[in-house]
């Protein structure tokens, strides 16, 4: 396997991971800038990611609440 391949496959799976659990993926981030492990400005991506899932997490779980309160007045 090519590094270059490699690279892509890490790249897919964090990708993935943000998307199944934004909130661990945005803890580690912050975990990382404040040992100084990354800059502040390495992984902005990926944080935006996370930010994107949680906002989409969010709407559907109001949309959930919604619903099952309509549910409940019939």
């Amino acid at each position: 396997m090519t590094v270059d391949l490699y690279r892509r496959r890490i790249a897919a799976t964090v990708v993935q991971l943000a998307r199944d659990d934004p909130f661990l993926v945005k803890e580690v981030i912050a975990r990382l800038r404040a040992a100084g492990e990354i800059e502040n400005d390495d992984l902005v991506y990926l944080d935006r990611i996370a930010d994107r899932w949680i906002a989409v997490a969010e709407a559907n779980a109001q949309r959930g609440i919604s619903t099952h309160a309509l549910q409940l007045r019939r």
